[in-house]
């Protein structure tokens, strides 16, 4: 195959899976520095498609190789233009025969975006790879079978090493709601080009690479007419895995994520990639279980880097700037299953999102800075008799919790079990202000004769955790009328994570004409009845 020009080829080729066009257009997209182009370009050329059936189109901006780095393959072996050479072949770089015979070389072109390869890609199907990763050698062959036979828009590929669900067998004809799809996003999947040219699919490119693929092949993925995945080989590899060296994170993962996140104008680079990402599962799925899936997936993996460290480092500017668009997303995006499906820690970040509390959520950040987890936890401070009125008693029981600012929510953040419609709730902050105070006020005459277990809750939007009764608290007593009859009145910790209230009366019920009338109008007063 001769290399380089595309001069006369139409965007849309007449016959894009015609027999003139190679099977596979292969775009490696340079992220950083060369210096791990050639062991992609050798995995390429040692296809067991053969190299003819192979184009190669090399993207974006690189950084050249420090002095010293290898020069232009001789004779050109990857058919790239004599005065853009990625870094020399090894010596196994072109396909060969069982007879030993080297066959075209390998075709490679420089071209500068996603968008512009994939206007200039020839192939039938289409496949992009980060210059970092390698593929096995029967890998495109495999995935081209696959998608022939049976006629496969997109088909996914097992890594090496991956422990996903989705890859625990093959499978032809995925359902789009299969539970592990929303978390296979990147675009090292091999793609029928000619849907994507007809429905004008194309990559964002306002945002970075790694999330304009993931808006690219949600689009895909919910515009094909066939989902393959295959799990039956090692497609391909990330990063040095396989050579005895740590891998480099996937440029999707969270690492990867929070790392670029990190970087000036990241977090906000990070947002506009997830907006978009949102925007393309809103528009094809709408309302219901199968955009709640994708929705889940963009919560619990960018909206977690969002509302992260990396909000916590930034500049005031910025941190208002993303927090506004989170919220925009969260109003938009964030129903109560979604919810559901994220882990505690992020839901309660998320309720300060959704109730417009910045400083909240620079809180909860905080105190995970310097607990390694969220401030989901209240302790029961004390629990003891007040004198209300003569012989007349309520139980006060004091809470303490990191979460900030709870008396901002309006929806009962509190919640009391074993009496809960007789207890008054107030909360304050604390008093060195970090977090806030609780204070529960119930009347003795709330609780009936023996024994009564109660307990305190904190709930934000689905995340609820129980106060637990702080070490050393002791059993407090005090004696009081209920009507007419004494009682002494009990509470101390239940042995778990509550308290139990006792009420034991003592004695008979008093008769009214066996007082002086004096002390029964101060122990009975109308006011005071039970």
């Amino acid at each position: 195959m001769s290399s380089s020009s595309t001069a006369g080829i139409p965007v849309v080729p007449e016959d894009p899976d015609g027999p003139v066009a190679p099977d596979v257009t292969v775009v490696v997209a340079v992220r950083e520095d060369e210096r791990s182009l050639r062991r992609c370009l050798d995995s390429l050329a040692g296809q067991t498609i053969g190299a003819a059936r192979i184009e190669v189109l090399v993207v974006g901006a690189v950084e050249r190789s420090p002095a010293g780095a290898v020069g232009p393959s001789p004779g050109g072996a990857y058919g790239m233009p004599p005065d853009d050479h990625p870094p020399a072949p090894s010596h196994d770089a072109r396909s060969r025969t069982p007879a030993g015979a080297l066959p075209d070389p390998l075709s490679v072109e420089r071209t500068g975006t996603l968008n512009q390869a994939l206007d200039r890609a020839r192939g039938r199907y289409l496949f992009v790879l980060d210059a970092c990763d390698f593929l096995g050698r029967e890998a495109l062959t495999r995935l081209v079978d696959a998608a022939d036979s049976q006629g496969s828009d997109v088909v996914c590929a097992k890594s090496a090493a991956s422990g996903a669900a989705i890859f625990a067998r093959t499978r032809h004809r995925v359902p789009l709601d299969e539970p592990g799809l929303p978390w296979e996003l990147s675009a090292a999947k091999l793609f029928r080009r000619e849907p994507l040219l007809r429905l004008g699919v194309r990559f964002a490119e306002d945002v970075p690479a790694g999330l304009a693929e993931q808006a690219f092949t949600l689009e895909a993925l919910f515009r094909s007419s066939g989902v393959a995945v295959l799990a039956d080989y090692d497609y391909r590899f990330a990063g040095d895995a396989g050579r005895g060296r740590r891998s480099r994170p996937a440029r999707d993962s969270a690492a990867a994520l929070a790392a670029a996140a990190g970087a000036p104008g990241g977090l906000e680079d990070l947002l506009r990639g997830t907006a978009a990402a949102m925007a393309v599962t809103a528009r094809f799925t709408g309302p219901g279980p199968l955009g709640d899936g994708f929705r889940v997936r963009h919560f619990a993996h960018e909206g977690d880097v969002l509302t992260g460290p990396a909000f916590l480092k930034a500049s005031e500017p910025v941190r208002r700037r993303v927090f506004a668009g989170v919220r925009r997303l969260v109003a938009d995006h964030l129903g109560d299953a979604v919810l559901a499906g994220l882990r505690p820690g992020l839901r309660l970040r998320l309720s300060y999102v959704r109730a417009g509390d910045e400083a909240g959520l620079v809180s909860v950040l905080r105190y995970e800075a310097g607990h390694g987890v969220p401030p989901l936890r209240t302790d029961l401070v004390s629990a003891d008799w007040r004198r209300t009125g003569p012989a007349r008693h309520a139980l006060v029981v004091t809470a303490r919790t990191p979460l900030p600012h709870l008396g901002a929510f309006g929806a009962g953040p509190v919640r009391l079990t074993g009496c809960p419609e007789a207890g008054r709730v107030l909360l304050r902050p604390a008093p060195d202000g970090d977090g806030t105070e609780i204070e529960v006020r119930i009347p003795a005459e709330a609780f009936p004769p023996g024994r009564t277990r109660i307990g305190l809750s904190t709930v934000l939007l689905g995340t609820e955790h129980t106060a637990a009764v702080a070490p050393g608290t002791l059993p407090r007593q005090a004696r009081g009328l209920r009507g007419l009859r004494p009682y002494k009145l009990g509470v101390g910790p239940d042995g778990t994570d509550g308290l139990v209230v006792a009420v034991t009366p003592l004695g008979p019920r008093r008769a009214e004409r066996a007082r002086p009338a004096g002390v029964l109008r101060r122990a009975v007063h109308p006011a005071e009845h039970a």
